[in-house]
């Protein structure tokens, strides 16, 4: 996950801001974060002129010097050390040490001591100013925010992958262009599907779905009709999975065998249909659809 900080105008450690403000973005946007995390820079200042803490042979700590807390940038430019910390109420997440000649081991602990106070002031604020907010005790959105981007993850068996590409790619083009999606596939057969828009994001995932899934026999689905026939219907059950559902298996009909009049009297092409896989070919892959059974499947005592 990238984060994205935009600064308008700096005084001193503009990083260390971009992470308290990273923080609230992601707790707005409804991202699951482990902790809150703020930042805080500790600046070095000598209180004399005697520049002895940059000679090789001190290593106890000076005598005169002033460890800053959230430095300006004239403390930054003047001072010997800048020392940015990050981290939550618990433990140091991430910290970056620039010096502008050798300063003693000693000055760092107390250094990390110093920016942990602050740190813990800094949540305290950020957690007072997000009182009124879905934001209260600084815990992010029960769900993502509708303006945050998406990806959903579909995984299928890598040998479905040319089911996604389509001759050329056409499929994949089409599916990103008609949900506003990009879709990223791997090896190992993993389809990440990225969009701005939660709906469109979801539907594609669907579609994805479809795809690569496999009409297992026993289950139940809910497909189209897409095409009459004396002898039945053809329904579509997913992308490009198509059945058979004969006139004999579409209810009480009269005859077996069936007619164009007496399908019609049951079926129209578009209907929405609920059947169950009865059998599929292992050879021909063909597969046969029944409305009857399923009301038996449902209704075993009937």
């Amino acid at each position: 996950m990238r984060i994205t900080s935009e600064v308008t105008d700096s005084n001193g450690s503009s990083s260390m801001a971009s992470v308290c403000g990273a923080t609230l973005a992601l707790l707005d946007a409804g991202v699951p974060i482990v902790a809150p995390v703020a930042g805080v820079s500790v600046g070095l200042a000598l209180m004399m002129e005697d520049d002895g803490i940059s000679s090789s042979e001190h290593t106890d700590v000076p005598p005169s010097y002033e460890l800053l807390l959230d430095i300006t940038g004239t403390e930054d430019h003047y001072g010997l050390m800048d020392f940015k910390i990050a981290g939550t109420t618990v433990g140091v997440t991430a910290l970056q040490l620039d010096v502008k000649r050798p300063i003693p081991l000693a000055i760092l602990p107390q250094a990390l001591e110093l920016a942990r106070s602050g740190r813990q002031a800094m949540l305290s604020e950020m957690d007072s100013q997000c009182k009124e907010t879905v934001l209260e005790g600084l815990k992010p959105r029960l769900v993502l925010k509708d303006c945050a981007p998406r990806v959903e993850i579909v995984r299928f068996d890598p040998q479905r992958k040319r089911d996604l590409v389509g001759p050329g790619g056409a499929v994949l083009r089409q599916l990103e262009d008609r949900y506003d999606v990009e879709v990223d596939l791997t090896q190992e057969g993993q389809c990440l599907v990225f969009g701005s828009n939660k709906d469109m994001v979801a539907k594609a995932k669907s579609v994805v779905a479809d795809l690569v899934a496999d009409v297992e026999e026993g289950e139940v689905y809910e497909g189209t009709i897409i095409e009459i026939k004396d002898f039945g219907a053809i329904v579509e059950l997913l992308r490009n999975k198509e059945g058979l559902l004969h006139v004999s298996e579409m209810g009480p009909i009269s005859t077996a065998q069936g007619n164009l009049g007496a399908v019609q009297k049951h079926v129209r092409v578009g209907d929405k249909i609920k059947v169950l896989c009865t059998s599929i070919d292992p050879v021909q892959g063909s597969i046969k659809l029944s409305v009857k059974a399923l009301h038996q499947h449902q209704n075993p005592s009937q």
